[in-house]
């Protein structure tokens, strides 16, 4: 390590001018932990590039809450539903980073955050329960949706030399009983990083978060028994925050060396230990 170089795999969190004026776009940044990046990028200095799905609107009060925060700081609203029919879903894309790269004029970093809501009823299907739609949905708007926001950044991305972070899931490492309709999709978003870090190297950095189980609404989808049983895997014996998911983005989208990796972020679940003879 270089004198004077923090460790760790990013410099966020040691170096708050980081983002200081950067152009910063997040999709599904209506969600649990898509309001949380934005706050945390907003704190660090950036300028924000939000998109939602299909409604707008419900970005309102986020934004009101920003501006409240920082007066005067730049800040973008898009719409893009995905799951609008694959024949016009690009041209949606396309009409979201318009109208965002014609107020921040320029794009430094894409948090690709937009995923399928985990509503009980589908999260708790079983492996015979889940259709073709289902997982055509879930493919939908976390991959394609995924694949189309960096495909139409990466111009942008490229001449800021910027960085993408983009969602899997700790699905993808584990595998996983519940969920089965999103796990394929998220999964497939750890080989996405691969993909575009390989692609759009080497003016562009790609990495990936993959959360595990984080207090945000999908818990909703568990019995007290399931929360109870999820949190006692980890070796931190609870779940993730939030705040801790947009830390370490905020870490993989800074500049480093990081490139093409997808971080494991769930609080540390391995297989039990052997028994004691």
């Amino acid at each position: 390590m270089a004198p004077g170089r923090p460790s760790g795999y990013g410099s966020a969190s040691m170096e708050p001018s980081t983002f200081e004026n950067k152009a910063v776009v997040i999709t599904g940044a209506s969600g649990d932990i898509g309001r949380v990046v934005a706050r945390a990028f907003a704190k660090a200095g950036a300028r924000l590039g939000l998109v939602a799905g299909k409604r707008r609107e419900a970005l309102d009060p986020l934004v009101a809450e920003l501006h409240d925060l920082y007066p005067g700081r730049t800040i973008a609203v898009a719409d893009a539903d995905l799951l609008t029919p694959v024949e016009r879903v690009g041209d949606v894309v396309a009409a979201a980073r318009d109208a965002l790269l014609a107020t921040l004029g320029g794009a430094d970093v894409l948090v690709a955050l937009a995923g399928l809501p985990a509503t009980p009823a589908l999260w708790n299907k079983r492996l015979d329960e889940v259709t073709a739609a289902d997982l055509h949905t879930a493919f939908a708007v976390d991959t394609v949706g995924t694949f189309l926001f960096a495909q139409a950044f990466g111009p942008a991305l490229a001449r800021s030399k910027g960085s993408i972070v983009v969602t899997s899931s700790s699905a993808a490492f584990h595998g996983d009983v519940w969920g089965l309709a999103y796990a394929p999709a998220k999964s497939a978003n750890r080989g996405l990083v691969k993909m575009l870090a390989r692609v759009l190297a080497p003016d562009v950095r790609v990495n990936g978060i993959a959360p595990g189980g984080i207090e945000t609404g999908w818990l909703a989808s568990l019995s007290d028994e399931g929360k109870r049983q999820s949190a006692s895997l980890t070796l931190l014996k609870r779940f993730g925050q939030p705040a801790e998911v947009a830390q370490a983005i905020l870490d993989l989208a800074a500049p480093g060396y990081a490139n093409g990796q997808t971080l494991l972020l769930d609080g540390g679940v391995f297989p039990p230990p052997p028994e004691k003879p």
